[in-house]
């Protein structure tokens, strides 16, 4: 079977590490390409909490600062903190800003608390809380703008 990278997007983002290997086995090229909006491989797998997986697509060589069509990167949209740690333990920028500015910081923030635990981690591995996106404005300002009173106190401390 000819697998595309659509294939292995899907297999990646639904965390199923056995089909991304297998995909990965039969087509290793895939590893580098790129949807319609650019989002890499590593971008859908950041929506699993498989760190395994996310350490075998970076040693096959998914490129862990990769950027979309708007410049946003894994570590934008990493959902769990141990899969966000990883990212930053194999190079992750932790202040890589998109098109707009924003870093993983501002985009965690505006995801709100359910990101909290995500945030804290950043901010522990030295997020810089005072970066302003295109707009001019820092995290603490997109959590008081949101109304996300435990998310201010957490960029306060």
């Amino acid at each position: 079977m000819a697998f595309e990278f659509e294939d292995l997007s899907e297999a990646a983002e639904v965390g199923d590490f056995k089909q991304v290997k297998k995909i990965l086995n039969a087509n290793p090229e895939l590893i580098k390409g790129k949807d319609e909006y650019e989002f890499s491989i590593l971008h859908g797998a950041v929506m699993t909490e498989n760190v395994k997986m996310i350490d075998y697509l970076i040693d096959q060589g998914a490129e862990v600062n990769a950027r979309n069509d708007e410049g946003i990167t894994p570590l934008h949209l990493a959902l769990d903190p141990q899969v966000a740690a990883r990212l930053l333990d194999r190079g992750a920028l932790i202040d890589a800003a998109s098109d707009d500015g924003s870093t993983p910081l501002h985009t965690q923030v505006s995801d709100g608390e359910e990101r909290l635990d995500v945030v804290e981690l950043l901010l522990t591995r030295g997020a810089n809380r005072e970066a302003k996106n295109r707009k001019g404005h820092t995290p603490l300002e997109i959590a008081l703008q949101r109304e996300d009173e435990e998310m201010a106190a957490q960029l306060r401390k």
